[in-house]
């Protein structure tokens, strides 16, 4: 479980300290402080720098975009990549990029630019000889220039930043995948837009018919205590497609089962919440604005149920919220597990982002005397 974590040099945050992490934390701020950065920041760290993360984030975020009244550049200073570093640029070489870790941890994860030459070693070897006496606006035209990730004494190369973001992903498979190293950390994340069917469908099937299922159809009775049971059907309606899998939900006392989308948008929010949780077990889960769809009053329950279930499977959940509502809800929940929550806030002063740490009885109090912590 991370205790801490420190961010540098990534998206908005150019620096960003959190000291007291705890299994679960709720993390505000206004629109643009960075709650779903930080989010994607411990998702990077956890997968220890994987390629296919990064490009999800520039792809989540449509920064691969370009016109065809915009000349496509192949240089690799237009990477996409390059938006996830402060300011919108790659750091030169000697820089330091991305940093990612516990605070008090000597070693972190870095993640910057670095250039190699190929040269024959004494047998004859081609072999890849990472140089540093280069700037960029030299004649890079004898060398590679690639993403790289260092921890330690160990670096790993990810992808060649002249390639095209399409050309990366049909190259996966060749592009230094053996390479990557294990995960720090398993994870599961439900975004605001929840996750995507085939997703879904896939955690629900390691979940039916385990010990955990009844943990789900629990949770799904806050909102209509008439649930006892869930299936995932394929929809030929929607053609043979891999991701036509629908959840459909038993209700006592009708006949017909009826898909869960037709339940309303909380259930349908906290089936997607509780299966990714019961999937993280001894990982982390990450939930981008929690409240979405979840009425102010079924709020506390679940945060109830999320206490619970995080500290019997070993997850560390990071969630989002711009509610109020469910700052209140995780709040009075916290009173019940003091040993378990860690509550912050992100604000921008002087055009740098710092987080505000609270206790329990500082975010009670701030409540009670109905002080905006957003």
């Amino acid at each position: 479980m991370l205790e801490s974590f420190q961010i540098n040099n990534f998206r908005l945050f150019q620096h960003l300290e959190v000291k007291r992490l705890g299994r679960v934390n709720l993390l505000v701020g206004r629109n643009n402080a960075g709650k779903s950065t930080f989010l994607e920041a411990i998702e990077l760290y956890v997968s220890n720098a994987s390629s296919t993360v990064l490009l999800d984030l520039v792809e989540s975020r449509q920064e691969t975009w370009f016109s065809e009244a915009q000349p496509h550049s192949q240089n690799f200073l237009g990477n996409p990549v390059r938006h996830l570093f402060f300011g919108h640029e790659l750091p030169k070489i000697g820089e330091e990029g991305i940093s990612l870790g516990e605070v008090s941890s000597n070693i972190k994860l870095h993640i910057g630019v670095a250039v190699y030459q190929n040269k024959n070693d004494k047998e004859g070897t081609i072999r890849k000889i990472r140089i540093s006496e280069v700037q960029f606006d030299e004649d890079l035209s004898n060398v590679e220039v690639f993403l790289v990730a260092e921890e330690g004494e160990r670096t790993r190369r990810l992808f060649r930043l002249d390639r095209d973001v399409k050309d990366i992903r049909r190259n996966s498979r060749i592009l230094y995948e053996r390479q990557e190293s294990e995960l720090k950390y398993t994870w599961q994340i439900v975004s605001t837009e929840n996750m995507p069917s085939r997703k879904l469908a896939a955690l629900w099937d390691l979940t039916s018919l385990t010990d955990l299922e009844s943990e789900v159809i629990s949770a799904l009775r806050l909102i209509d205590d008439r649930v006892s049971g869930v299936a995932f059907v394929e929809d030929i309606s929607r053609g043979r497609a891999s991701d036509n899998r629908i959840p459909l939900v038993k209700i006592k006392g009708i006949d017909e089962p009826l898909t869960l989308k037709s339940m309303g948008d909380g259930i349908t929010r906290l089936f997607h919440i509780i299966v990714a949780l019961v999937n993280a077990r001894n990982g982390l889960l990450l939930i981008d604005e929690f409240e979405n769809g979840l009425h102010w009053s079924v709020q506390p329950k679940v945060w109830d149920i999320v206490f619970q279930l995080s500290k019997r499977l070993n997850v560390q959940i990071f969630a989002t919220t711009h509610s109020r509502d469910c700052i209140k809800g995780f709040d009075s929940i916290w009173d019940k597990y003091p040993e378990l929550g860690a509550f912050f806030r992100l604000d921008v002063k002087n055009g740098s982002i710092k987080a505000t740490e609270y206790t329990s009885e500082t975010l009670t109090d701030a409540i009670d005397m109905d002080v905006e912590v957003r």
